[in-house]
């Protein structure tokens, strides 16, 4: 049975990522006074796809382990990494990009040297399962 864990949301991440929709609204009322009402409509368009993606992502940042697999999902980007690949998971404060809303991180090492910054709300209840799948896992 798989289960789901929500990422954490720190507001120094999420702040400057709410601001990108007010920094567009902005514009559009300075263009849409100044250049033609085309210029508007696109940057009106550009805002709505920019709200779109941002609430995307925020609402849709989550982790999803199985028997077999964690799966990463941040808005439209995914990732799937079997669990008898995962090498460790530590705890980090790395403010690398990632699939995180969170400075509160696990970094999950997997095969071929690859690392993927999660930050799951509840840390502990998510090493414990994975680690209790790693165990089982065929």
């Amino acid at each position: 049975m798989s289960k789901t864990y929500p990422s954490k949301v720190d507001w120094p991440i999420l702040l400057p990522v709410l601001a990108l929709p007010v920094i567009f609204v902005l514009t559009s009322m300075g263009a849409s006074a100044a250049h033609s009402h085309g210029l508007a409509a696109a940057l009106r368009v550009l805002f709505l796809l920019t709200i779109a993606f941002t609430l995307w992502t925020v609402v849709g940042t989550f982790y999803t382990l199985d028997d077999r697999t964690l799966y990463v999902r941040c808005g439209p980007f995914r990732w799937r990494i079997p669990l008898e690949e995962i090498r460790s998971v530590t705890a980090t404060r790395d403010s690398r990009s990632g699939p995180a809303l969170s400075f509160d991180r696990l970094c999950i090492e997997y095969a071929g040297g690859r690392r993927m910054l999660i930050s799951p709300r509840d840390q502990q209840a998510f090493l414990r399962d994975l680690e209790q799948r790693r165990r089982t896992s065929p």
